[in-house]
């Protein structure tokens, strides 16, 4: 696995924010498909406003945060931003590129941290195959 490549993405509010960056990340990291978990979240940032709404109610919350969780962060404005734990750190883009920060940061950051644990078996995804 060689993560060197996440660092070069650039942000980009309409083609490439958080949501993309997080289903990047996990495939580059732990080879697995995220798209399901934010099925409706990969249009323009303006379109995906209700992120912590529709990551609420199709993945597992966990209480401590382990490889591979989504991480649903809260600014103190109320608006959501996603990030992937990786090796005790949040993997996250921001306008500025991708940063890897710690939970102690991230607590100084954002009003609240949610962990959840990725439902990649949805439903509707196995009635289509």
């Amino acid at each position: 696995m060689n993560i060197r490549k996440l660092f070069y993405c650039v942000y980009d509010p309409e083609k490439f924010h958080c949501v993309h960056f997080v289903i990047l990340a996990a495939k580059v990291i732990f080879e697995k498909d995220y798209t399901p978990c934010f099925l409706g979240l990969t249009g323009p940032l303006q379109e995906s406003i209700k992120t912590s709404r529709s990551t609420v109610h199709s993945n597992r919350r966990i209480e401590k945060p382990k490889d591979g969780c989504i991480v649903l962060m809260t600014y103190l404005d109320q608006s959501s931003h996603v990030g992937l734990f990786f090796q005790g750190r949040i993997f996250h883009l921001i306008e500025r590129g991708p940063q890897r920060i710690t939970v102690e940061q991230a607590n100084s950051i954002f009003s609240r941290i949610r962990y959840y644990e990725p439902n990649l078996c949805l439903p509707e995804l196995t009635k289509q195959e």
